[in-house]
């Protein structure tokens, strides 16, 4: 019996240090107690740090609710990034004619339609969400490089305000639902790629006699062109696009920037037959944090190549080997070499400057390892293999 409990107590105790960690925390921001919940993955931190994503609810929703809906702690524990629910607080605000009171982001979404009476004492949560950015990175080990939201419905409202007012922390957001405002729209403080979808059936958007959003042709331009157009303008961008289509997809990419602008892209999709949902691939097949996972990563590498231009550039050879490694950088300057083993822990790093881009591994085990290559237009993860001759 002695024996039975011992191995219960070490099986849990494995199952605790190998699953994700969850924090719910209370910040203090302007005299309002506010909640975040904060998951950290099982793995330890790759090099360079944990990237981060913010999670932003909609309206009447809270951070709880897309910790358990979104999929992106989940996605998180796979890809190994921290993940972050807050919750907002409650305000009084007119929908459909009628006073309601329940939790919304402070952006122009609520703003624009304030309630009668007395003015609210609206907190900025522009600067919350900067102070769990700060609490993160004091708690963790983060990269500050890849720090990221994405958000549904007034959340995705948020996420376009954040792109405005906080491009000098994030690096990247994507959102559903929720488009950029009026009352939002400024010269950002620093440009950043912002993506947002949303589905021909969101009942939002629909306006009758039409019962969807025109999904043939680009006619959706001129549907939502109010929304896009403004959207455009803060990126500085032209309105000459790229046109990506699938069967459920139709994605505009905006890359041209202005005269005199420097801009960064603005994507913009239709998704068809999908109602006003954050698509997790259970309600709806496609994963919106899997397609923006993708999009956030590529936005770090570099303003002007895509990761996978850069992927191919570096070079890892020969592969598999006894151990001697050549690494050819491109047109890229190798700034740091790590060498991760199989669990993605750090075991070695190497300085360029002394090695030449000539590594000697032929003391490490047979197995695999992975090689993390930081240069000056981004940083390229290879996958090498040790064989003993």
């Amino acid at each position: 019996m002695k024996k039975l409990l011992l191995f219960i107590v070490f099986c849990l105790s494995l199952i605790s240090l190998y699953s994700q960690r969850r924090f719910d925390w209370k910040i203090k921001v302007d005299n309002e107690l506010r909640d975040v919940i904060v998951v950290q993955p099982s793995n330890p931190a790759p090099p360079g740090g944990y990237p981060v994503v913010f999670m932003l609810h909609g309206t009447s929703g809270d951070g709880e609710k897309f910790y358990n809906i979104s999929g992106w702690k989940e996605l998180g524990e796979e890809e190994n990034f921290i993940t972050v629910f807050p919750s907002s607080l409650s305000w009084c605000f007119v929908e459909d004619g009628i006073e309601k009171h329940n939790t919304k982001w402070v952006n122009g979404d609520l703003l624009s339609i304030p309630c009668a009476g007395k003015p609210q004492d609206y907190v900025d949560d522009v600067k919350f969400l900067k102070r769990i950015v700060q609490l993160v990175q004091d708690t963790f080990q983060v990269n500050s490089k890849m720090i990221f939201a994405s958000g549904f419905s007034n959340g995705s409202v948020m996420i376009h305000k954040l792109a405005n007012d906080a491009g000098d922390v994030f690096a990247a957001v994507a959102g559903g639902s929720g488009p950029l405002t009026e009352l939002d729209s400024t010269n950002p403080v620093n440009r950043i790629p912002v993506w947002f979808i949303v589905g021909s059936l969101d009942d939002r958007y629909i306006v009758p006699p039409y019962t969807s959003l025109p999904f043939g042709g680009d006619s959706i331009l001129t549907y939502l062109g109010v929304f896009l157009n403004r959207a455009l303008a803060c990126q500085g961008l032209t309105q000459t696009f790229i046109k990506k289509e699938s069967n459920i997809t139709h994605t505009y990419i905006f890359n041209e920037a202005q005269a005199g602008m420097t801009s960064k892209p603005y994507l913009f999709t239709l998704i068809k037959d999908m109602t006003h949902e954050y698509p997790n691939g259970a309600n709806y097949p496609l994963s919106a944090p899997k397609i923006f996972w993708e999009f956030f990563k590529q936005s770090v590498v570099t303003s002007t190549e895509g990761i996978g231009n850069l992927n191919e550039q570096i070079l890892i050879y020969p592969n598999p080997s006894d151990g001697k490694v050549n690494i050819k950088a491109g047109y890229s300057k190798i700034e740091a070499i790590d060498i991760c083993n199989f669990q993605g822990i750090n075991i070695k790093r190497f300085d360029p400057g002394s090695t030449n881009n000539q590594l000697n591994l032929s003391t490490f085990p047979e197995g695999i390892y992975f090689i993390h290559i930081k240069t000056s237009k981004g940083n390229v993860t290879k996958k090498w293999v040790k064989i003993n001759n």
